[in-house]
């Protein structure tokens, strides 16, 4: 496979992955090897997987936007629309949610990587991972007294922030854990939901910004060519699947995306026992 048909495929998985409840850093992390991605011999495939991250991350921002606008806008405004103090604004307490995973990142950053080696825990946690989505749905069903991401308390808002802490495990998935962190705490899916990819902008600007710094490399116009093809295919993939994805939302529940991660979380279990996938 070519370098851009490379970049291609990769690409599609990261926006593919990234906003659904399916973990884009374990489906990156085994494509890599199915691909033989020459991760160890050539760093730039190393920065290429974290940088094609950020266009996914501009995809939900560009969806978002008019919402974001309209927080940005009444955060700074004289007068709030949000009858709360400043320091409970939902810019804020989207913020501060940031903190429990960035906390646990740099604490845990030698435990994490060793995790990311193997193929083994990626399919556990796949598995574990549909399981527990099956039995939150079944636990909270239709309930959920929080409608609007914007009316979550600070309470909610760092417990989602703890939530999402749980899926620095490769494979957990960012979207799912605190997808269902909202919701054991009171709020509908639509708002989890919604929570969820607010919270997903400047938790992963920060850590694929610092991720992608840390790996930097010097690029040529070839390896340049390659970094833009995976950004644009990225970007729209993951555009289309955010727009889809809180559509399927509305009239269904997680149960696909549950079988999905139990088949696959097998396969890639039974893979790594028998030495298939490292």
């Amino acid at each position: 496979m070519s370098d851009y048909w490379l970049a291609v495929v990769l690409g599609i998985i990261e926006g593919l992955t990234e906003f659904l409840p399916i973990s884009s850093t374990g489906h990156l992390l085994i494509a890599q090897q199915l691909l033989n991605v020459p991760l160890d011999t050539n760093p730039f495939w190393k920065m290429f997987t974290v940088v094609i991250q950020l266009p996914a991350i501009l995809a939900v921002v560009v969806y978002y936007f008019p919402r974001l606008r309209s927080l940005i806008s009444d955060f700074f405004a004289t007068k709030s629309m949000y009858p709360v103090p400043r320091w409970r604004h939902p810019v804020i307490l989207v913020l501060a949610a940031v903190a429990p995973a960035g906390i646990t990142g740099l604490l845990a950053k030698k435990y994490i990587d060793e995790l990311m080696e193997h193929a083994l825990p990626i399919g556990v946690a796949f598995l574990v991972g549909g399981i527990l989505i099956e039995m939150i749905e079944r636990w909270c069903g239709g309930r959920g007294w929080v409608h609007d991401a914007a009316d979550v308390s600070p309470g909610q808002a760092m417990g989602i922030g703890v939530a999402q802490a749980v899926a620095l495990i490769p494979g957990a998935s960012r979207s799912a854990c605190t997808i269902m962190g909202g919701r054991l705490l009171g709020l509908d899916m639509r708002a989890a939901a919604d929570f969820s990819f607010l919270l997903s902008i400047p938790t992963m600007f920060a850590a694929a910004g610092y991720t992608a710094y840390k790996h930097r490399v010097p690029l040529d116009s070839h390896q340049l060519m390659i970094l833009a093809i995976g950004s644009v295919v990225s970007f729209i993939v993951a555009l289309a699947v955010v727009a889809w994805f809180l559509h399927y939302l509305k009239s269904h529940s997680f149960r696909l995306f549950v079988i999905y991660r139990v088949v696959v979380g097998t396969l890639v279990i039974v893979a790594a026992l028998y030495g298939w996938l490292a």
